[in-house]
């Protein structure tokens, strides 16, 4: 059995930072029905940019602009939807 002899539980917190708040920086997207002038058997690859502007250093701890997914083979008759939503902040 472990003793505890009158220990006092703490938490390491600094007191100056309870109080502050940071910015949303959540973002929304609507999906949208298919096109009608696409067939319902056609294939619809995303294709996402994620990242910011800037180099490594100055889009700390996001990263640079990058494609998603970073290669991308696709067949004849497949339709590609780019998808880009930047940030200048």
């Amino acid at each position: 059995a472990i003793q505890a002899k009158n220990r006092v539980l703490q938490l390491q917190i600094n007191t100056n930072q309870l109080p502050r708040t940071f910015e949303d920086r959540t973002h929304t997207f609507m999906v949208e029905p298919r096109p009608s002038n696409v067939g319902g058997s056609a294939r619809i690859v995303n294709y996402n940019v994620r990242g910011r502007r800037g180099n490594i250093v100055q889009t700390y701890p996001s990263v640079e602009y990058d494609f998603v997914p970073p290669e991308l083979s696709v067949d004849q008759g497949t339709y590609l939807h780019f998808q880009w939503a930047g940030s200048d902040a």
